[in-house]
């Protein structure tokens, strides 16, 4: 599929390069997998209608980077949570590259797959648990969260890494959105 986004026409000619520092900023310089087209005239996923509103860009990571530290959110849980967003949605971009991801930071290929699956990975502990239902239950949700489903999760983990857990999966609503406005690209289905 050809992206919807090419850089060519982005409206500021620096679109990749600034892309691309802020990826590689994102990761400490450590890229975990492509975010552009082979022949360089598009940023996959996401990252194509990004690359069209650099200021937006720059902000969104500045807030990634803050989301993403160890501090507000523990990397599993994390990872787990965003699992669980893309079990609900169709982005076969962010499935292979959280395949990726989860590995890294641990988890099993079996766990990756049911993750991504919409189940419950087995081998968990409970707050990794409930980290995923958390993600599946706030990518759902389209009301208040009930009290009830409130203190299920409250009661499993610290209040700072259920925020934390909402804040990310915020973040990847809004990159799932962008990722889905680029269009359908199912190379990335494995």
């Amino acid at each position: 599929m050809e992206s919807r986004f090419p850089l060519n026409d982005a409206p500021d000619p620096a679109a990749k390069q600034v892309m691309e520092q802020l990826m590689s900023d994102l990761w400490k310089g450590n890229r975990q997998f492509p975010i552009i087209e082979e022949d360089e005239h598009a940023m996959l996923g996401y990252l194509a209608p990004l690359s069209y509103t650099l200021d937006v860009a720059r902000d969104f990571f500045a807030v990634a980077r803050t989301a993403f530290h160890p501090n507000n959110v523990k990397p599993r849980n994390r990872e787990l949570a965003v699992m669980a967003l893309i079990s609900v949605v169709d982005i076969p971009y962010m499935t292979y590259c959280h395949q990726r991801i989860g590995g890294r930071l641990g988890l099993t290929a079996q766990q990756c797959q049911d993750a991504l699956a919409g189940k419950v990975p087995e081998g968990l502990s409970e707050e990794e648990e409930a980290a995923y239902s958390l993600g599946r239950a706030l990518t759902a949700l389209v009301g208040p969260l009930d009290d009830m489903t409130y203190q299920k999760f409250a009661s499993k983990m610290e209040k700072s890494e259920l925020v934390g857990i909402a804040n990310i999966i915020g973040g990847y609503k809004w990159i799932a959105l962008l990722g889905q406005v680029n269009g359908m690209d199912r190379r990335w289905v494995e």
